[in-house]
């Protein structure tokens, strides 16, 4: 079957992300080609044994996951996000988002390509931005998180069925990957947070090992 070549995406990016999500410019990102006529594709990576830990002003642990990113255009750079996580904990306390079972946390928001620093093995980043911000209660403590954050991506110029990505580790509160480039050449800090109680933290989300995100449609990385 053929695919749609286009030259695509040169700089990646979101300008002032209070406002991206609702005016980013598809045309200038590393984009998502689907299959010629194809409009819309999942993304679905999963675990059920993968470690999961937030640190912020509170540490949470878990285990297991499923990130979902789904896609409802030829191509684009930007779609909406669900990301799950498994037997979460707050210490002994368990903790879950509203509405779900006990341990489930689901977060809501939404993926964006973004270009990663020059120099860099790897072209691209994948934002994800938490919106609306999310509220977890953990067994008496609320902890409210709220922000963005970067997994790093690997390229790819060629019809894949799989993208395989890392949320880098954290230093203390401090993620791994923290900076992309947008379209204008400027570097954008990714900026994660919680709070409890009035207090707050910069955050931190690390995820074990390299989450491959299997496509439900073939797709290509159009690299800048």
């Amino acid at each position: 079957m053929r695919y749609i070549k286009a030259l695509l995406i040169a700089a990646l990016a979101l300008a002032a992300f209070s406002s991206i999500a609702a005016s980013a410019n598809a045309a200038t990102l590393p984009s998502l080609l689907l299959l010629s006529g194809t409009t819309s594709a999942t993304l679905t990576a999963t675990s059920t044994t993968a470690k999961t830990a937030f640190a912020g002003i509170v540490s949470l642990t878990g285990t297991g996951y499923t990130f979902t990113l789904k896609s409802n255009f030829e191509m684009t750079s930007l779609g909406t996000a669900l990301l799950t996580f498994t037997n979460t904990l707050f210490g002994a306390k368990k903790c879950k988002s509203p509405g779900d079972t006990t341990g489930n946390v689901l977060v809501e928001g939404e993926w964006h390509t973004v270009l990663a620093l020059g120099g860099r093995a790897n072209l691209f980043l994948i934002l994800i931005l938490i919106t609306p911000a999310l509220r977890l209660e953990c067994e008496g403590t609320n902890v409210v998180v709220s922000g963005d954050l970067l997994f790093d991506a690997e390229p790819f110029g060629s019809e894949v069925t799989s993208i395989p990505a890392k949320s880098g580790k954290c230093s203390g509160n401090t993620p791994e990957f923290t900076v992309y480039e947008n379209d204008a050449g400027e570097m954008i800090a990714v900026n994660l947070k919680s709070e409890t109680g009035g207090l707050k933290s910069a955050a931190c989300l690390q995820v074990e090992g390299t989450q491959t995100y299997t496509a439900s449609q073939m797709a290509e990385v159009m690299e800048p």
